[in-house]
C-alpha cells in the first residue's frame, strides 16, 4: 500500500530557503530546489488507499511536501502550516462524533494535508467497518440531493451488480424509473439491464455513470428476459425526483387495499404524502401495504411526518413519542442544558409548510410494510418504531440494520438550520472562508431506538415477519410497481384478504449469478448508513 521514505534520504541541511518542489511519478520521489540553487531527491510515502492515490514526504524541520496526484508528475505544494480543512474535520468530529472521545487525541499535524485521508483515519473502527461517515467537497449538491434535486440526472434508479464471481464486471438492473424524466422519455423502463455504458463495460471505475452524468449517455440496454439488445441515449437534466413514486387503491375480496411505493424520506415531499393518505381516506381504504423495499433512508423529519399519518389517530394527537436519540456525553449535556428534547414525537411537523398529518390519518390498527436488505435508516425507523403503537407486519427480509443516525456538519454556514456550523462565520477571514465554503462531514452523531428505549443492535437489522425468498437478483420474474402479482405485494395481499399466496419461480436455470455489488452514489449512501436528523437544535458555534 505504501512506499516509505528511505534512510538514505539526503538531509536537508544549509541548503538555504527551499523555492519549489517537483514529483516524479516513476521514481516515486520529490526534487526538491532550493533558493541557492541546489537541488536534491527525497523519497516519497505513497497512499494508494485514495483516489488518486497522493505523495507526501516530511522534511528534517517538519515541512511537508505534497501532491494530490502521484500518477502524474509536476509541481508539489510545500505545507508548512495544519490544513485549514483538516483543522475544520478535528473540530467538528471531536465535538459531535458519537465516538468523540476517541478522536480527541487525533489531532492533525501537518502531514494531514488530505482532509478526507485525515477524516476516515480518525474515525471509530465500527464505523470505518460499516461505512457510515462520509465527508464531502460539495456541500451544495449534498444538501440539494437531500431535498430531492439533482442535476445532472437521468431519473432512474439503477440496482448494481457484479456480473460475476470475478468482481469486475458491472451490470445494471433499472428497478424503477420517475415520471416525467429523461430516462422515461427515452424509453427505459423497470427490469430493463444495463450492460454497457457509452459503449465501454461498466466497472467500478465508470458505474457512478449509470447516477448520472453532465452530457448525452448511451446506455446498451436488454429487456428484463435478457434479449433485445438496443441502444439509449438519455440526455441527463436537473430532477426534482418526487418519493411517492407510486400509489393506488384495489378493492379484492371485500377489502380496499391502500398501497403506496416510497421511494426516500425526503421532507420537500410531505405534501405529496399528505394527498395520498388523503385519497386513501376519502375511499375508506381498509389495510395499507407501505412498500419500502428499495427505500435507503433519508431524513427524520419525513420519517416522522409519514409515520404521523399511518400510526392511530389517538397517538398521533397526543403527540406521544416515536423515536428517541441519544448523542455523545457533550451533546447530550448541551441539550439538557438548553433543555431541548432528544425525543421525536409523532404529529409534531413543519405548520408553515405542510398540511397537519391528523386531516389524512388512516386511523388503522394494523400496517403491512414491504422491506427488504435494500431497505435502511428511516425506512427501518418507521417499522420499527410504529410497533409500540399498531400491529406491523413485515413482509419481505431482514432489513440493512442501520439504527444510527447523523447530522451535516459545515465550517461556518448552517443552510437554513440544515447544517450544524463549527465557528462563528465574522471571525473567518475571507480566505479561511474561500478554502472551508464548500466543505461538509455527514459523521455518525447519535443512536436511535423507539419510545421504550428499545432498539434492533442485536439482530443487526429487522427480521421480518413474513419471510420471502428475494426475486430481486432476477429481472425475469418482476412484475410493474403496484401490479397485484408482485411477489412481495401478492404476499400483502394474501395476508389481507386471505387469498392463496401464488407467485412465480425466483429463479431462471439459464440465468447468471450475480452477486451484489454495493455500489451507491454519495447522496444515497448516506441516506443508507445513518437517519439524517435534517432538523437539528443548532448547538452554540465555537471559535
Amino acid at each position: 500500500m505504501v512506499v516509505s521514505c528511505q534512510e538514505k534520504d539526503p538531509v536537508v541541511e544549509l541548503k538555504g530557503e527551499l523555492k519549489s518542489v517537483s514529483y516524479n511519478p516513476d521514481s516515486k520521489s520529490f526534487i526538491l530546489t532550493y533558493n541557492n540553487g541546489e537541488t536534491e531527491s527525497v523519497s516519497a510515502m505513497v497512499d494508494n488507499t485514495t483516489n488518486p492515490p497522493t505523495a507526501s514526504a516530511t522534511l528534517q524541520d517538519g515541512t511537508v511536501i505534497y501532491t494530490g496526484d502521484a500518477t502524474i508528475g509536476g509541481a508539489a505544494t510545500i505545507v508548512k502550516d495544519i490544513n485549514i480543512v483538516s483543522q475544520f474535520v478535528y473540530d467538528g468530529m471531536s465535538l459531535y462524533y458519537l465516538w468523540a472521545d476517541e478522536v480527541k487525541n487525533k489531532r492533525p499535524t501537518v502531514a494531514d494535508v488530505n482532509p478526507e485521508s485525515y477524516f476516515y483515519k480518525i474515525l471509530n473502527n465500527i464505523d470505518k467497518q460499516h461505512h457510515w461517515s462520509w465527508i464531502t467537497d460539495d456541500i451544495e449538491s449534498l444538501l440539494a440531493e437531500f431535498e430531492g434535486e439533482s442535476r445532472d440526472a437521468f431519473g432512474f434508479q439503477p440496482f448494481p451488480l457484479y456480473l460475476d464471481e470475478s468482481y469486475t464486471t458491472v451490470i445494471g438492473f433499472i428497478r424503477y424509473v420517475f415520471p416525467g424524466s429523461p430516462a422515461e422519455k427515452a424509453g427505459l423502463k423497470r427490469g430493463d439491464v444495463i450492460i454497457k455504458i457509452n459503449g465501454q463495460t461498466i466497472t467500478v471505475n465508470n458505474y457512478t455513470m449509470m447516477y448520472g452524468a453532465n452530457s448525452a449517455t448511451t446506455f446498451t440496454v436488454l429487456d428484463q428476459t435478457f434479449s433485445n439488445q438496443r441502444e439509449v441515449t438519455v440526455i441527463p437534466a436537473k430532477l426534482s425526483a418526487d418519493p411517492v413514486l407510486y400509489s393506488n387503491i384495489y378493492e379484492i375480496e371485500g377489502k380496499k387495499i391502500g398501497y403506496l411505493f416510497y421511494t426516500n424520506f425526503t421532507e420537500n415531499y410531505n405534501s405529496s404524502l399528505y394527498r395520498v393518505f388523503s385519497e386513501f381516506k376519502a375511499a375508506d381504504v381498509t389495510d395499507l401495504v407501505l412498500d419500502l423495499r428499495y427505500n435507503p433512508g433519508g431524513g427524520i423529519s419525513a420519517a416522522s411526518y409519514l409515520a404521523s399519518l399511518i400510526a392511530p389517530e389517538e397517538n398521533v394527537r397526543n403527540r406521544d413519542v416515536l423515536t428517541i436519540m441519544s448523542y455523545n456525553s457533550y451533546v447530550n449535556s448541551i441539550y439538557d442544558q438548553y433543555k431541548w428534547e432528544r425525543k421525536e414525537f409523532l404529529g409534531n411537523y413543519n405548520s408553515s409548510k405542510y398540511p397537519d398529518p391528523l386531516g389524512a390519518n388512516l386511523n388503522l390498527d394494523k400496517v403491512y410494510i414491504i422491506a427488504t436488505s435494500s431497505s435502511a435508516s428511516a425506512s427501518e425507523l418507521v417499522t420499527f418504531c410504529l410497533k409500540p403503537f399498531m400491529q406491523v407486519e413485515h413482509i419481505g427480509e431482514k432489513t440493512s440494520g442501520k439504527y444510527t443516525a447523523s447530522w451535516t456538519i459545515h465550517p461556518f454556514d448552517d443552510f437554513n438550520k440544515r447544517a450544524q456550523p463549527i465557528y462563528v462565520a465574522s471571525r473567518l477571514s475571507s480566505s479561511e472562508k474561500e478554502k472551508l465554503k464548500n466543505w461538509g462531514m455527514q459523521p455518525i452523531v447519535g443512536r436511535y431506538t423507539d419510545k421504550n428505549n428499545n432498539d434492533f443492535i442485536a439482530t443487526n437489522g429487522l427480521v421480518p415477519d413474513h419471510l420471502i425468498q428475494s426475486q430481486e437478483y432476477n429481472t425475469t420474474t418482476w412484475k410493474p410497481i403496484g401490479d397485484i402479482h408482485d411477489y412481495l405485494f401478492a404476499k400483502a395481499i394474501s395476508l389481507i384478504t386471505g387469498l392463496p399466496y401464488e407467485t412465480r419461480s425466483t429463479r431462471s436455470v439459464n440465468q447468471p449469478q450475480f452477486k451484489p455489488a454495493e455500489l451507491y452514489p454519495t447522496s444515497e449512501s448516506i441516506r443508507r448508513q445513518a437517519v439524517i436528523i435534517d432538523n437539528p437544535a443548532l448547538l452554540p458555534s465555537g471559535n
